[in-house]
């Protein structure tokens, strides 16, 4: 054998020392296969993490102890005056080195006159959520009292941690969600979506590693959040069609499932014509072929609920059924502002495939529980404290006075020659169609556009899209009216489909090849934005 030191090899002393580390982390995975040695690890890491806990910021003063009692939606909204002295009392609870500036991250900002610059730009742009004088005060200076915070770190500012859990806590609860139920805040639907697939793919990684290709099985009518996550994770999504109620074909999700199905998703509402899919079967159907159950409530989360209990008949979409996972924007019917929403699973053990983690950092054990890492602490206590101003009876007014507004503005529309409602819409939101084949329902929206209203169109039918929003009660007669008008301007000149928007998308509506279209919007966006 030859002589190593007379070879002039000389081991570099880090490659001896990550040997070492190798072979022990190839000895504690070997060891983890063992029966009954993972769930052990679990066990005592979940009891280190606990001890930890307990000695930060985050204990409790009831001898460091955790609650763990479900904070649901208090029946009448608390006072304004109660929830500026709650607000007190939180920003009191903050970590002292952060109040004191003796943090070292996390807050770049300071008090000074470019503060002041900022604050009064914000204020100039800030969203008028539009519910009520009283409500929308509140929320704004719940958002300007903590907007320099981080909830990157929920040790340094325990009050933001405090509050997403009880903004959590109380969405899982209006969703018939149990104790067992968890969850975080996002920044909006997109997130949400985005990471109950990422949480999706994870999981199969883990239960079958075989797969190549995951897939997701989902109505075409289900939000593009779905196909963008699907895009940005390395997924496929197989759409199936909708009936003629425009709600998912549970057969044909049935037959679309194979051997690379990781999840299953489902809309309450979709948004094109706001219909509920048929969540019921579609959760019997998930259950037996042992898949996850998406169901994206976006849209209608923190509306369905009360519509139900006004005594709607509304299909069961909740934790009432064997879902997997649910998500609800606070920033749309929550009434708090941009941008704001939870996404709940059914338990810890799911969720904890969300959590990224990466222990190998120089600077630091790094985790997060969402897709952004710096998460401002204002959109966090404005979500809050729009749940706590309102409770559950003023969520019931808020629906029934915005139900009352839909059901007028639907009737209005079905007495319009040549237009209908799409569908049997579930809540406040409807898409407008033509009944008459030769009524271009684009050209209708392009003058109506000219009446100064701002018009969404769908396709595949096309229709237009109505969401109704508080503003829209004190103007509902005002939109039938210019419907009206508009509709007979189009019918008594044909050449108005051949302009604008209609012509547009009557061109689209040719193309064959739809990466042309997206061509087209890649060259929209590019423009819009040099």
């Amino acid at each position: 054998m030859a002589d190593i030191k007379s070879s002039g090899y000389h081991p570099d002393p880090q490659t001896i020392t990550n040997g070492k580390e190798e072979f022990f982390r190839v000895l504690v995975v070997g060891l983890k296969a063992l029966p009954g040695v993972k769930s052990l690890i679990g066990k005592v890491l979940h009891n280190e993490v606990a001890s930890f806990v307990n000695t930060t910021a985050l204990a409790k003063k009831n001898g460091g102890k955790e609650s763990v009692q479900r904070v649901q939606l208090p029946k009448e909204g608390i006072s304004p005056e109660e929830l500026r002295n709650q607000m007190n009392i939180l920003q009191s609870a903050e970590a002292e080195s952060a109040k004191e500036g003796k943090i070292f991250a996390y807050v770049y900002t300071v008090i000074d006159q470019h503060w002041k610059l900022q604050s009064e730009a914000f204020d100039k742009f800030e969203e008028k959520i539009g519910h009520s004088v009283e409500h929308d005060t509140i929320v704004s200076e719940f958002l300007h009292a903590f907007l320099h915070e981080n909830a990157l770190n929920p040790m340094v500012f325990p009050s933001l941690r405090k509050m997403e859990t009880e903004i959590v806590s109380m969405t899982a609860a209006m969703l018939n969600g149990d104790q067992d139920v968890v969850g975080f805040v996002t920044s909006g639907g997109t997130e949400s979506n985005l990471m109950a697939v990422k949480t999706y793919r994870d999981m199969a990684k883990k239960s079958r590693p075989n797969i190549r290709v995951p897939e997701i099985i989902a109505p075409i009518t289900v939000h593009p959040t779905i196909d963008k996550a699907a895009h940005y994770f390395g997924l496929k999504v197989i759409h199936t069609p909708v009936g003629e109620d425009f709600r998912a074909d549970v057969q044909a999700m049935k037959e679309a499932i194979n051997e690379n199905t990781v999840m299953l998703v489902a809309s309450a509402p979709q948004f094109c014509h706001g219909v509920i899919d048929p969540i019921k079967e579609l959760s019997d159907l998930a259950v037996a072929k042992g898949l996850p159950l998406h169901v994206d409530a976006c849209f209608g989360g923190f509306m369905l609920p009360w519509v139900e209990k006004l005594g709607y008949k509304i299909p069961p979409f909740d934790f009432r059924l064997r879902v997997t996972s649910i998500s609800a924007d606070v920033h749309k019917y929550g009434y708090s502002v941009k941008g704001s929403s939870v996404i709940v699973y059914r338990n810890a053990e799911i969720r904890k495939h969300q959590i990224y983690t990466y222990p190998e950092w120089p600077g630091g054990l790094y985790g997060s529980p969402s897709m952004a890492g710096t998460r401002g602490g204002g959109t966090i206590a404005s979500a809050w404290v729009s749940l706590k101003a309102l409770g559950v009876n003023g969520f019931m007014d808020k629906a029934k006075e915005l139900m009352d507004t839909t059901e007028k503005m639907m009737k209005g529309v079905n007495e319009i020659e040549g237009l209908k409602i799409m569908g049997e819409p579930h809540m406040t939101a409807f898409a407008i169609g033509p009944c008459d084949k030769d009524l271009d329902i684009y050209a209708v929206a392009d003058a109506m556009e000219k009446k100064g209203w701002t018009i969404e169109r769908n396709q595949k039918p096309s229709c237009i899209h109505c969401s109704i929003l508080p503003r829209h009660t004190a103007i509902a007669d005002d939109f039938i009216r210019d419907l009206k008008d508009s509709t007979a301007e189009v019918k008594e000149n044909k050449t108005l489909a051949k302009k604008g928007t209609a012509a547009m998308y009557g061109m689209i509506g040719t193309i064959p090849d739809k990466t042309i279209v997206s061509d087209f919007l890649v060259e929209f966006f590019s423009e819009v934005y040099k």
